[in-house]
Parts: structure tokens; C-alpha cells; sequence
């Protein structure tokens, strides 16, 4: 709910297993109106690993490739954790409002989401996050 056109952006037999996604999250405000905003997921799979702020680098570094359209939100999507380092890159994006927004999507995040979507567990056969990214 909330989101329309998503499409994988990677080859799904890249190194990262190219779970990286393009979607536009549509937004309705108080108005009535709606408008739409590019959001690109980065997926890594890692327990052992946590994201860090190299790895945020890269994808941020990703992103002209991407382009056109813009993106304006990109999410960082882990079956594992982030390093306090990564944590503290993302606040200072946000606190200076540069863009693209930069969203953590951690191991229970991801657990949350998917526990709404108990069609979605069912019809890829999932019984943990790991198994998502």
C-alpha cells in the first residue's frame, strides 16, 4: 500500500544477489492532493555484517546511474544492522536536509513490514527476514 511502479534496478545474479529496487512511494496530504516520490532500495543480506558508511557511499555514488528520474529517498534495507558510524551519517543527512533522504530499514523493521503482510510470507514461502534479502 502506498507504493506503485516497482521494478528491480540490478541484475538478480549480481554479487549483492541484486535485490535493488525502484519504486515511487505516492503521498496524499491533508488536501487531498497526492504526489509521488522516487525511492530506491539497497538490500544486503548480512548477519555477520553490519551496513557502513561505505557501504552508503556507494550507493549514494549509485545513484546517477539511476537517474533520470530523480530520486529523492533512498532506503537502506538489512537483514542485519547498521554501524554507529552509518547511524551518525544518516542523522547529519537529515538534520541538513540533503538529499536523497537517506531511510534505515533494519533487521526489525523488516521483520515488522512483513509481519502486516502475512500474504506475502505465505507466497514466497518466508519464515525469517533473511530470507527476504
Amino acid at each position: 500500500d502506498g507504493y506503485q511502479n516497482v521494478e528491480w534496478v540490478m541484475n538478480t545474479n549480481a554479487p549483492d544477489r541484486g535485490r535493488d529496487i525502484s519504486v515511487e512511494r505516492v503521498i496524499a496530504d491533508a488536501g487531498g492532493e497526492t504526489r509521488t516520490e522516487r525511492i530506491l532500495v539497497q538490500a544486503k543480506h548480512s548477519q555477520s555484517r553490519s551496513i557502513a558508511t561505505r557501504d552508503i557511499s556507494d550507493s549514494l555514488s549509485s545513484i546517477a546511474l539511476w537517474e533520470p528520474p530523480a530520486v529523492h529517498c533512498l532506503i537502506m534495507a538489512t537483514s542485519g544492522s547498521f554501524t554507529q558510524d552509518a547511524v551518525s551519517l544518516i542523522e547529519k543527512r537529515r538534520h541538513e536536509n540533503v538529499q536523497p533522504r537517506i531511510e534505515m530499514w533494519g533487521k526489525a523493521r523488516l521483520e515488522s513490514l512483513l509481519a502486516q503482510k502475512p500474504a506475502i510470507i505465505a507466497k514466497f514461502g518466508l519464515a525469517t527476514v533473511s530470507d527476504a534479502i
